[in-house]
């Protein structure tokens, strides 16, 4: 079980040179999970709900230090398993332990072709290869 001293403890990777989180977006986040996570343990059901973790925006940072979103994407997945009452998802530490189950190949795709994702612009105006 995820406690609200398990969320104060936590500890991301720190990024500089790469796309991160604003730290301090984050650190303000997690406050109120911590906040809803005694509340629920307090017995107010609804505290902290899925939609509250599903909702959450960082901003992203770049040349300037933030937190590995890999790091903090995967904590607040395993937050949200918790809330959920289904297994933690696994991370990668577990993948790397697991051979991946052996698949076909497959063709070469975009971000158009995926659903749900969000094409990246490229190059100085923002134009597309």
């Amino acid at each position: 079980m995820l406690t609200p001293e398990d969320v104060e403890a936590v500890r991301f990777k720190a990024t500089k040179f790469r796309d991160g989180y604003d730290q301090d977006e984050v650190d303000d986040f997690l406050d109120r999970v911590v906040a809803g996570l005694r509340a629920r343990l307090a017995g107010a059901p609804g505290a902290l709900t899925p939609a509250d973790l599903d909702g959450a925006r960082f901003t992203a940072t770049k040349f300037r230090e933030g937190y590995d979103m890999a790091d903090v994407d995967e904590f607040l997945d395993r937050v949200r398993a918790e809330l959920d009452g289904s297994p933690a998802p696994r991370t990668t530490a577990d993948e790397a332990t697991v051979p991946a189950p052996a698949q076909a190949p497959t063709s070469k795709t975009t971000d158009e072709q995926i659903p749900g994702m969000i094409p990246q612009s490229r190059g100085l105006f923002g134009r597309r290869r």
